[in-house]
């Protein structure tokens, strides 16, 4: 089952990039230790709606994108759960230079992240100005049941949170996206629907 999942995984980053036919980017490894604890993350934790129009580090984005849902053990399993074990959660960070899928199996084995468009979308995500905006994607195809996929992506919403707050950072999530179907359109989720999005930058 293990496998099968990493394979659909890889299958879907693949396919996610030739279709955009648009490369990569290094990204590199999470910053595991040190930092912020998890109490002292909790009691700071708030929701940012103002921010700087400094842009996320690649290495901010790293350590926020793992944390989100990235593989923390050997046998491919992450940081969030997900029911029954279905890792159906994509991730997909808009940032000034475009859309960039984070596939988790190419960030530990090849520190990389794939990108799916050209198009700023960040106007189409939120009413905030921010320098990234984290889009959350539950992919039905793994997770047919709406309430788990809901569920699945409330963990990796709360996961971004604590990061942010880690890494000196500003975010809140927003149900309420601009336009759902041009996100749809730029980022090829067919029947995908986003669930959640994240702006995240420093705080204002």
């Amino acid at each position: 089952m293990i496998r099968k999942i990493a394979g659909s995984i890889l299958a879907a980053s693949a396919l996610l990039a030739a279709s955009a036919g648009v490369g990569e980017k290094v990204l590199p490894p999470p910053q595991k230790s040190g930092g912020m604890s998890l109490t002292e993350a909790l009691s700071r934790r708030c929701s940012v709606r103002k921010f700087q129009k400094k842009e996320l580090t690649i290495q901010q984005l790293a350590d926020v994108l793992w944390s989100a849902n990235g593989i923390n053990r050997a046998n491919g399993k992450r940081t969030a759960p997900s029911a029954m074990d279905r890792r159906d959660v994509m991730i997909f960070a808009a940032l000034p230079d475009g859309v960039w899928f984070y596939d988790p199996e190419k960030h530990i084995k090849d520190n990389k992240l794939v990108k799916v468009s050209d198009s700023d979308v960040r106007k189409y995500c939120g009413k905030f100005e921010a320098p990234c905006y984290l889009i959350l994607v539950p992919d039905r195809s793994r997770q047919p049941r709406e309430v788990f996929a809901a569920v699945d992506t409330g963990y990796v919403s709360q996961n971004i949170y604590l990061a942010a707050q880690a890494n000196g950072l500003g975010t809140c999530a927003m149900g309420s996206i601009v336009d759902k179907g041009k996100l749809i359109k730029e980022l090829k989720l067919g029947k995908n629907v986003p669930f959640l999005v994240h702006p995240v930058g420093i705080p204002r």
